[in-house]
């Protein structure tokens, strides 16, 4: 009897060691049941290291107005400090109304050379019209989409596994499936990431300039042109004096009935 109750413990460990074996096993089987629920559990959740940056992911952009003293200077100045930068001009437009002569330039310049360009410019500018830089911090989603994309990658990784794995040719089309899915979301996301590094890297500047008085009044030119625009007005004036002509005939007609007999005598009173 005393060697049994000795015994009984021991006996008891083994019943509860042979339970926690099967439950395991049904565990290993429940969950390993297809490759769709493999596919499906979300990778173990483990805190991602917090990514370290030398500085904020910033998108800066401006526009400035201005006046100069030439057109042609101002634009060979700029385009020197552009290229003296490393920036290339993205867009280029110029027109004249009046007497003022405007240029546009749209400039993509990196980001630490924007503030000596703009200093560049005030000093050479003849006067300021308007000045608007603007700052966008885009650091948030920065870290959003690389960790998303990330998640993205592993889980083509382990799609990837996966399709080694299928043993008919339904299993291989579904996961050939999943996976064109997982890479079309992954080239979206790497486009968005390269969309904002390069507006970090870039800064855009729109640069307009205009000059006022460029061109001289001509007064032999001008008073040429008055002259010829007089004789077509002289022209113009006969034209429609040629236009009235039925007018002219029924008025005259009246003027001379209305003469004769003003000038007829009245018949004599009996």
């Amino acid at each position: 009897m005393k060697i049994f109750l000795l015994k009984l413990p021991i006996l008891f460990g083994f019943i509860v060691a042979a339970c926690g074996t099967q439950d395991t096993v049904n565990l290993g089987l429940d969950s390993g049941g297809s490759y769709e629920k493999i596919a499906d559990i979300p990778p173990t959740e483990q805190p991602l290291p917090e990514t370290q940056f030398t500085e904020r992911k910033v998108v800066r952009e401006g526009d400035i107005y201005f006046e100069c003293k030439n057109i042609n200077e101002t634009n060979t100045f700029l385009k020197s400090e552009v290229n003296s930068a490393k920036g290339f001009i993205s867009n280029e437009s110029s027109n004249s109304y009046g007497e003022r002569t405007e240029k546009r330039l749209t400039i993509r310049i990196p980001s630490e050379q924007l503030d000596p360009l703009l200093e560049k410019i005030q000093s050479h500018a003849v006067r300021i019209e308007n000045t608007n830089i603007r700052s966008e911090d885009v650091t948030e989603q920065f870290i959003d989409v690389e960790a998303r994309l990330k998640t993205k990658k592993e889980l083509e990784i382990r799609y990837t596994e996966l399709l080694k794995q299928a043993r008919n040719v339904e299993e291989i089309l579904a996961l050939e499936r999943e996976l064109a899915n997982v890479r079309g979301e992954i080239e979206s996301m790497q486009g968005r990431l390269n969309f904002l590094s390069d507006r970090v890297s870039l800064s855009t500047l729109n640069v307009s300039f205009f000059v006022e008085g460029e061109r001289v009044f001509g007064f032999l030119g001008k008073a040429k042109d008055g002259l010829k625009n007089g004789w077509k007005n002289l022209q113009w004036f006969f034209i429609f004096i040629l236009n009235l002509w039925p007018f002219f005939l029924i008025f005259g007609a009246l003027l001379i009935w209305l003469l004769r007999r003003k000038k007829s005598p009245p018949p004599p009173m009996r």
